[in-house]
């Protein structure tokens, strides 16, 4: 068995280097939230309304919810929104309004918070806008449905780090919509339900997903986990058939195993790398805390996930200088 603080180590690498990765202004600002009211001072949404470019908003030092009630939190500038944990902060859409949406030719990282209880057409949680930039890291997108992109909906980059998306709804891609850039990292997609295909996720462009678990995701047509269109790449991460749709299901796009996958169906016929099983029970626990930042399905004793991942695994191209190696194949290090 593998020791966990391996795993905890490269996380940390992980996120160090993403936060690393966004040039701040030498003179950028740290902007402290101290309250949870919708607007008004201390808020966050004048947090956003007064920040410049590479400012920091800071809402590690409050907790509770964050409950919108006069709209969207627009993010109009270059901006990292850190919060005290997504155990611990919420922003609570309040079932009428989409939380966040990333103005084009931005570039945002939203950490540590759980975004939730949110509503849209494009984007229930998140709306990230074409030609933006964001990073999502140890956070929760829970809760939120959309006509397209329950949790998120991405027409630009998006990066989702050491993160938990469960319990969205949309028509198409109740996890996440992708019409453009989009990669998964060591991240949990659980719970989620599309109305038409797509419960993981629905792509249009190029989706990369590594070191993850699409656990008990549904859709009432063709795709319960991934339905492709465009470009679909997948390592090192387990694939569990929910109450209806196939894990993948490609129409006219090109889907691409990077090895030691596992998956609950035949993986659509796609999961031929080495390393991949295919029709075979995962053997997950329930969504939980298991002491990670999120929650996650932790692997049961005796799981086939149990150190069967790559030690060789070659990881997406933002995290090159990164070993994925001592892991098992999912977004949960058995320990």
């Amino acid at each position: 068995m593998k020791p966990r603080i391996t795993f905890c180590i490269r996380l940390a690498a992980i996120c160090v280097a993403l936060l690393s990765a966004i040039g701040k202004p030498a003179h950028a600002a740290i902007i402290p939230v101290t309250n949870t009211n919708d607007s008004g001072p201390g808020s966050l949404r004048q947090a956003l309304a007064i920040a410049n470019n590479g400012d920091t908003i800071d809402a590690t030092g409050i907790s509770g919810a964050i409950t919108l009630t006069s709209g969207v939190l627009l993010v109009d500038k270059s901006v990292t929104i850190n919060g005290p944990g997504a155990d611990m902060l919420a922003v609570d859409g309040n079932a009428t309004n989409r939380v966040f949406q990333i103005a084009s030719g931005e570039t945002v990282t939203i950490s540590d918070l759980t975004i939730r209880n949110a509503q849209g057409g494009f984007g229930g949680g998140i709306l990230n806008g074409g030609g933006a930039t964001l990073i999502i890291i140890n956070s929760t997108l829970s809760g939120n449905t959309a006509g397209f992109g329950g949790g998120t909906y991405n027409a630009g980059t998006l990066t989702i780090v050491n993160s938990t998306v469960s319990g969205n709804t949309a028509s198409e891609g109740a996890g996440t919509y992708n019409a453009n850039t989009l990669t998964i990292t060591n991240s949990t997609f659980s719970g989620n339900a599309a109305a038409e295909t797509g419960g993981a996720s629905f792509n249009l462009g190029t989706l990369q997903i590594a070191d993850s678990t699409l656990s008990d995701n549904s859709s009432a047509f063709l795709a319960g986990g991934v339905f492709n269109l465009g470009t679909l790449q997948v390592g090192n991460t387990i694939l569990n058939t929910g109450d209806s749709g196939v894990n993948i299901y490609s129409n006219g796009g090109t889907v691409t195993s990077l090895g030691y996958n596992l998956s609950s169906d035949d993986g659509g016929g796609y999961l031929t790398g080495p390393g991949d099983q295919i029709n075979t029970d995962p053997m997950l626990g329930p969504l939980q805390g298991n002491g990670g930042a999120t929650f996650t399905h932790a692997l049961l004793p005796g799981s086939p996930a149990i150190d069967t991942g790559d030690p060789n695994f070659t990881p997406p191209p933002f995290f090159d200088s990164y070993s994925y190696s001592n892991c098992d194949a999912n977004s949960y290090c058995h320990c």
